[in-house]
């Protein structure tokens, strides 16, 4: 770990986001089994279509969906993580992927353009008017009969297995059960998988899981030489 770096941010994602945009590039390119690409592949088909990713943050989703997708469109706010996925695309050659400077509650496409709408584990979506602005505008964009979907962590598993150590007895978040909340109302209905995430070394969990989640998580982490996390994901979606 670089020696200038704080040891963890403690769950503040907006200082990840804005800062140590490489941090959550690394986090999110932990292998997980299965992965939530192939499960939501199994589930909605993606072969062929086009879709915009909404929070494509360094891009780490939409080149997954670019595997199958005719085209895929990445949506993110904070320029230092789409500079990361310009270049990432560049560099991995993916063609068939774009990065335009958008939020979800206003979303840069015209109407009906998109096969698919899909935000992976979307961190705006945390107030009623947030989710229902995302909700409105997915729609919005989206073809006549095309999919809205939103992956993300299951109510009560923040942080994954670890939720009590990282909360303590108030495990779930009342964003997550926000979320079922006002998409429940809008006709959304869900989906709910495990995986296991493996990070192969004690310091490389620390260093990016630990450094994210906080010092409770490092002590857990430490203690017990844990090198994998387990994950509870929902799928919230509607077929328009």
């Amino acid at each position: 770990m670089n020696d200038n770096r704080l040891l963890t941010i403690e769950n503040r994602w907006d200082v990840l986001y804005r800062d140590y945009p490489e941090v959550y590039e690394q986090f999110g390119s932990i292998p997980k089994t299965p992965s939530p690409f192939t499960v939501i592949d199994r589930l909605f088909h993606l072969k062929g279509k086009t879709i915009l990713d909404v929070g494509s943050g360094t891009g780490l989703s939409s080149f997954e969906m670019a595997r199958w997708a005719a085209y895929v469109t990445g949506v993110e706010p904070e320029e230092n993580m789409r500079k990361i996925a310009v270049k990432n695309a560049a560099r991995q050659k993916i063609n068939n992927v774009d990065f335009l400077a958008g939020r979800a509650e206003a979303l840069p496409l015209e109407g009906h353009s998109v096969d698919m709408v899909t935000a992976i584990t979307l961190a705006s979506l945390h107030s009623q008017e947030n989710i229902a602005a995302f909700a409105r505008e997915a729609l919005r964009v989206v073809k006549l009969g095309g999919t809205v979907l939103a992956l993300d962590i299951a109510p009560g598993w923040y942080g994954g297995e670890l939720a009590p150590v990282i909360l303590g007895k108030a495990r779930k978040l009342e964003d997550e059960t926000l979320r079922d909340l006002v998409l429940g109302k809008l006709d959304f209905r869900y989906k709910d998988f495990y995986n296991l995430q493996d990070y192969g070394t004690l310091d490389k969990i620390v260093s990016t899981y630990g450094f994210i989640f906080g010092q409770a998580a490092i002590d857990y982490l430490r203690t017990h030489h844990k090198t994998t996390i387990k994950w509870k994901w929902r799928i919230h979606y509607k077929q328009v």
